[in-house]
């Protein structure tokens, strides 16, 4: 569980904020923040409305992501991603609200390609079933059963199933936050 001053030190960090700036925008002394952000002391209601007024952040978001937290995931209770066609589902096999997110990614058998200019974070994937090939920095790879790869951020990289049936394959990345017209997709 991330404790509320984990997440006001996150999204400071997230905005480039400093200590200092949040200091002089509410007004809260450096000292104290710092005591927030290692949570040394407990901010009051008021105090954490102002700081996320401050660095323009939802409080209520910031309260439920400091709050929830599902360690275990069972496969029937995943969060769906998307599904495209129902040719190709990404699925969270972690809770999607933490500092590092895993993915499934399904191919099914109708499922011909897919390209991706690259995600904000590096991603590792390991395939599971079936054969995919990867074209990643020019070079193709095949990647079968329990064979893995790592893919930096910002990296363009083409996904082909190869194999007959579906094809599944995990992903996980340090999780960064979406704004409004991110995708945020891994693989």
């Amino acid at each position: 569980m991330f404790s509320i001053g984990n997440r006001i030190r996150y999204y400071r960090k997230k905005n480039c904020l400093t200590l200092r700036e949040i200091s002089q925008r509410t007004s809260l002394s450096v000292g104290y923040l710092s005591n927030i952000e290692r949570d040394a002391t407990s901010p009051t209601i008021l105090n954490v409305q102002i700081i996320c007024q401050a660095m323009a952040v939802n409080m209520v978001d910031l309260i439920n992501e400091s709050v929830s937290f599902k360690p275990v995931i069972k496969k029937d209770e995943r969060e769906p991603v998307y599904s495209r066609d129902y040719r190709i589902s990404y699925e969270y096999w972690t809770d999607s609200n933490q500092k590092l997110v895993g993915k499934v990614q399904t191919l099914t058998n109708d499922f011909k390609g897919s390209e991706s200019w690259g995600h904000e974070a590096d991603e590792i994937g390991i395939v599971i079933k079936g054969v995919l090939k990867i074209e990643i920095y020019g070079e193709s790879y095949i990647l079968e059963e329990g064979d893995s790869v790592y893919v930096k951020a910002f990296t363009k990289h083409v996904i082909t199933k190869v194999s007959e049936g579906d094809c599944i394959s995990y992903w996980a990345a340090i999780n960064v936050p979406k704004s409004n017209n991110d995708s945020n997709d891994i693989s």
